[in-house]
C-alpha cells in the first residue's frame, strides 16, 4: 500500500526534522567532546546557572534526536525558539555567574563550543537571511566576554570571536540552502499536483462530452432525419423511445456506466475540498486496481465538500486557527473519507434535525448510495469528525 501526505510543505518540514534531528547528534557529540571542561567549570560558576546552561546547551538539543520525529513541528519550533533565546542570555550571563575571577587555565567558557547547535535551530526557526544575524551577536559575545572571562589577550579573544562568526554561518547558510531547495521541491510538487488535478477533471469533462455527443449524433439526430422524411419509418416512434431513453441515462444512469481510475478518484476528492477550503491538509492511501463507480465518487465529493464547508462556517470564529486535515483511503471494493477539524465542536444532541447541510448533503446523500455510510462524532471543544465511507455491494 502507497501513502502519501499531499501537504504545500511536506519537503520543507522533513528537511527541518532533519536538521533538528542533527543538532540533537550535535548536542551528544559536543556533550561528549566538552564533558571535562564542562564538569571543571561547573565548579567555577553558581551552581544553578551551571546546570541550567547544560540543560539549555547540551541536554534540550540532544533530546532533538528522538524529539524530531515525535512532536508536532510548532511544538519543536517553540522548543528551539525558547532554548536560543535562552541560550544567547546564559552566553551574557556567564561573567556574572562566574564565582572565581579567571576560569582556570585560561579556558574560554565551554558554552563557545556549542553555539554553532543553536546556530542551525535559527536558521530552521527563520528560514531567512536574518538568521544570520545570530552569527554577528556571538562575535563580540565571545570576544568580549571570553576575554573578560579567560583574561586572555585580546587580539586572541577576538580571533575567536571571529572564527565563531565564521562558523556560525557556514551552518547558518547550509541549513538555509537545504530549507530553500525543499520548499523549492514543495513548490514543484504542488504544480504537479494541480495538474493532475486539472488534467483528471478534463478527462472526466471529455468523457461526458463524448457521451452526449454520441447521444445526440446517434439517438437525437437519427430520429429528426426519420421524422423529415415525407414518410415515416413505422418504427419511428420505437426510435423516438430509445432517443428519450439514451438522454435520461445522462442524468440518472451515468453514475452506474462510467468509473473514475484511482488517480481520477483521488484529484476529483482532492479537488472538492481546495476549492471549499484551500488550507486543508490532504491525506490518502490505495491498494488495488479496480475502477470506482463515478455515482460514488459524485456522492463523496459532494458530501466531502459540505463537511468541509461546515468546519470553515462553523469550527470556529474569523481569524481562529483551526487545524483541518482530509483522510482518503480506498481498496478493492472499498472507500473511506475522514474529515477533521480541531475546532469547538457541538454537542450532536442540540443539532435541529431540519439542518440540510447535515441532514441532506452528509446523512441522506451517503444513505441514498448503495453501500454508502455517513458519521458525524463532536464534542464542544473537542472537534468534529465526519466519516464517509462506501461499500461495493455484494
Amino acid at each position: 500500500m502507497s501513502d502519501q501526505r499531499l501537504d504545500r510543505h511536506r519537503a520543507r518540514e522533513r528537511v527541518q526534522r532533519v536538521l533538528y534531528m542533527a543538532t540533537g547528534f550535535g548536542g551528544m557529540i559536543f556533550g561528549g567532546l566538552l564533558a571535562g571542561k564542562i564538569s571543571h567549570q561547573m565548579m567555577e560558576v553558581q551552581p544553578l546557572f551551571g546546570w541550567s546552561a547544560f540543560a539549555v546547551g547540551i541536554l534540550i538539543p540532544a533530546s532533538f534526536t528522538i524529539l524530531a520525529w515525535t512532536l508536532p513541528l510548532r511544538v519543536l519550533n517553540m522548543i528551539a525558539a525558547g532554548t536560543v533565546s535562552a541560550f544567547v542570555l546564559l552566553q551574557l550571563l556567564w561573567l556574572p555567574a562566574m564565582t572565581v575571577t579567571e576560569l582556570a587555565k585560561h579556558d574560554a567558557p565551554w558554552m563557545w563550543g556549542v553555539n554553532a547547535t543553536h546556530a542551525v535551530m535559527v536558521a530552521i526557526l527563520t528560514r531567512k537571511n536574518t538568521a544570520f544575524l545570530y552569527a554577528a551577536i556571538q562575535g563580540p559575545i565571545v570576544g568580549l566576554v571570553g576575554f573578560a572571562a579567560t583574561g586572555n589577550e585580546l587580539r586572541l579573544s577576538l580571533l575567536d570571536g571571529v572564527g565563531a562568526i565564521v562558523f556560525c554561518t557556514i551552518l547558518i547558510g547550509a541549513s538555509l540552502a537545504l530549507i530553500q531547495a525543499s520548499e523549492q521541491q514543495d513548490l514543484v510538487a504542488a504544480r504537479t499536483r494541480a495538474q493532475a488535478s486539472i488534467e483528471a477533471i478534463k478527462r472526466t469533462r471529455e468523457r461526458e462530452q463524448a457521451r452526449i455527443n454520441a447521444i445526440v449524433h446517434d439517438d437525437i439526430i437519427s430520429v429528426l432525419l426519420v421524422a423529415s422524411r415525407d414518410q415515416p419509418s413505422r418504427r419511428l416512434a420505437e426510435q423516438a423511445e430509445s432517443a428519450l431513453a439514451s438522454i435520461a441515462t445522462l442524468s440518472v444512469d451515468s453514475d452506474e456506466v462510467q468509473d473514475y481510475e484511482r488517480a481520477e478518484a483521488i484529484a476529483a476528492l482532492r479537488t472538492a475540498v481546495t476549492d471549499t477550503a484551500p488550507n486543508v491538509d490532504f491525506w490518502h492511501s490505495s491498494s488495488g486496481e479496480t475502477p470506482i463507480p463515478a455515482r460514488v465518487i459524485e456522492a463523496l465529493t459532494e458530501a466531502t465538500a459540505e463537511a468541509v464547508r461546515n468546519s470553515v462556517i462553523h469550527a470556529g470564529t474569523e481569524g481562529e486557527y483551526v487545524h483541518r486535515v482530509v483522510t482518503v483511503n480506498i481498496t478493492d471494493g472499498a472507500i473511506r473519507a475522514t474529515i477533521q477539524d480541531s475546532g469547538r465542536g457541538f454537542n450532536m444532541r442540540t443539532v435541529n434535525d431540519r439542518r440540510l447541510g447535515i441532514r441532506v448533503s452528509i446523512y441522506e446523500r451517503m444513505r441514498l448510495l448503495p453501500g454508502g455510510s455517513a458519521n458525524v462524532e463532536s464534542r464542544p471543544g473537542r472537534g468534529t469528525t465526519v466519516t464517509l465511507g462506501w461499500v461495493k455491494p455484494r
